[in-house]
């Protein structure tokens, strides 16, 4: 059993609590090893006053008043670009982080881990104000989060003990403006009491909910209350669940195997006594289709599925079974070669180039089974004639391309940048492989899927020739081009030695990006894909190079963004 571990986010700028004059209380549930769990409703009680409110599912938030909660940022009592120390720290697997921001413009929040390697990115422009925001990571660590606005940093030290449910970093909401009206309490998710407050008031915290068909009462939390704040409420039971499952990426892919595997990293409370991979020729394959069972326990495992088709896309599932139930990792896909050989870094066969609407000419490369260009889009028309707008536009609906670092004299080399409403031409996003999605591609060519990325991916790591000393993820500078990037003293790094770069021929180039400005040119090379990043508005997956890093990213951001276009041959 775990005894007194809520997590508060104790007193987040208390001084700049005590200026507001709204006071926002956020609640979240943990059972007693600290997973989820929802709240039935919450019993709030304020001490000093004498009244209680109480929330009911799904409203988990309450505001109290005392005045009017807004800042005059001409007094200089607003802070300038600031990220406090996130709370709880150390965390098991989420924390929230407040973020004050004094200027407009867009802000990149960015998550390293101990090694330098970015695990986590979000880009937002903010009201002026403080923001709260969600970070939630999976393995355990030091880690440090980075704001970047205007030219202006503020770091944070995070420690996570593990336990989180992927890496990502997830806004909330706004906690207090700044020359603005007040903030007003969002319609279903909020209580709003009319009932008095004053900073400095005893308060009094208590959750109720229904675990194994039993309620229970949370550890009860009271303290003077003096800003907004965030609370897990504790639960002293275990929450039996089915296990929690990912399935790891796809390797040795022949004309009939493939090595599959997956990660068990929780038993739900509960033994789990089969698990192993499914895979099945069409989405979503479950424990009725073909399965290979590893067997008990939890933690990584793997094998080999053979006996497949040549030239067939199949689709896989991690599994694990306990008493409470199956769990299912992500889906997986990949596409069996035409032999156990396959011809890598040379021009497509049949079509060793191919042509644009505005003639433009680009060379293609075989890698695995498929069919890539070998540079990137630099078309400013769609296929059938219609005209891509040109400018400095940060839109996430109206389709642009720009001009890298802001030069059209870059556009031969670099290709042209496109936001996402420009990629997919109307199109809907789509995951599939391939994605059916032509989008700004030439006629018989289209915007690779998620999937797709993933595939080539998948297959460069499984290569030994494109790898970079023993860890099968170091395969950045095998994508690279062997020109333009950055110079990095870390081994393995694009950036380092790159005229050992581009062993595949997929020759990436560190053409940056556009987010309102131009940024990274020299540094970045950033692909969108055809898919959406489901349940984020205005976010889609892209994959990312960088010239200080050894693997390749993968990362959502804002659909405004422009980025580099690669096309996938039908």
């Amino acid at each position: 059993m775990r005894k007194n571990l809520f997590s508060l986010m104790s007193a987040i700028l208390l001084p700049l609590g005590m200026m507001a004059q709204t006071v926002t209380l956020t609640f979240t549930g943990k059972d007693a090893n600290y997973n989820r769990v929802q709240l039935d409703h919450v019993a709030i009680t304020n001490l000093t006053k004498g009244w209680q409110e109480t929330l009911y599912w799904p409203d988990t938030t309450l505001t109290m008043q005392n005045g009017t909660g807004i800042h005059d940022v001409e007094t200089g009592r607003a802070p300038s670009l600031q990220l406090s120390q996130n709370n709880p720290n150390p965390f098991n697997g989420t924390t929230d982080v407040l973020l004050t921001v004094a200027d407009a413009g867009m802000v990149v929040l960015e998550i390293t881990d101990a090694n330098g390697r970015i695990v986590g990115t979000h880009r937002v422009r903010p009201q002026l104000g403080a923001h709260l925001f969600r970070v939630t990571l999976s393995a355990a660590g030091t880690y440090v989060m980075t704001a970047r606005q205007n030219g202006k940093t503020s770091s944070i030290k995070m420690v996570n003990n593990g336990g989180g449910d992927g890496d990502e970093v997830e806004y909330v909401g706004i906690v207090e403006t700044w020359c603005t009206a007040p903030l007003q309490p969002k319609s279903g998710t909020r209580g709003n009491t009319t009932n008095p407050f004053n900073f400095g008031d005893m308060m009094e915290y208590v959750g109720y909910t229904t675990i194994n068909g039993g309620e229970y009462e949370s550890e009860r939390i009271s303290q003077m209350q003096g800003a907004s704040q965030t609370f897990a409420l504790v639960f002293a039971v275990v929450q039996h669940t089915i296990p929690s499952v990912t399935t790891t990426a796809v390797g040795n892919i022949t004309g009939n195997s493939a090595t599959v595997g997956g990660n068990v990293t929780s038993d739900g409370g509960e033994t789990v006594f089969d698990r192993g991979v499914c895979y099945s020729t069409t989405p979503f394959p479950t424990v009725s289709d073909n399965c290979i069972h590893i067997g008990q326990g939890t933690g990584s495992f793997s094998d080999n599925l053979n006996g497949l088709q040549p030239e067939t896309t199949y689709y896989i599932r991690a599994f694990a079974i306990n008493s409470i139930g199956v769990g299912y990792g992500s889906e997986v896909s990949f596409t069996t070669t035409t032999s156990n050989t396959a011809q890598d870094g040379q021009p497509c066969s049949g079509t060793p180039t191919l042509t644009d609407i505005d003639g433009n000419i680009y060379n293609t490369v075989q890698i695995g089974q498929q069919c890539w260009m070998k540079e990137n889009l630099r078309t400013s028309k769609y296929a059938d004639n219609m005209p891509i707008l040109a400018g400095n536009t940060y839109s996430c609906t109206e389709p642009y391309r720009y001009a890298p670092d802001n030069n059209e004299s870059n556009v031969p080399t670099h290709g042209y940048l496109y936001n996402w409403a420009a990629v997919m031409n109307g199109a809907s996003s789509s995951n599939a492989n391939p994605s059916g999605v032509q989008g700004i591609c030439p006629t018989g060519w289209h915007v690779p899927s998620d999937a797709e990325w993933t595939q080539l991916i998948n297959h460069v790591s499984s290569q030994s020739q494109y790898v970079c000393g023993s860890d099968n993820t170091y395969i950045a500078k095998a994508l690279a081009s062997t020109t333009g990037w950055s110079s990095s003293a870390n081994t393995c790094a694009v950036g380092n030695t790159p005229s050992g770069n581009n062993a595949s021929g997929f020759s990436a180039l560190p053409t940056g990006n556009y987010g309102g400005d131009w940024i990274y040119f020299g540094n970045d090379a950033t692909f969108w894909s055809a898919t959406e990043h489901y349940g984020y508005s205005c976010e889609a997956w892209y994959r990312h190079l960088s010239y200080d890093f050894a693997y390749e990213m993968r990362y959502y951001d804002v659909m405004s963004v422009g980025m580099s276009v690669r096309c996938v041959r039908d």
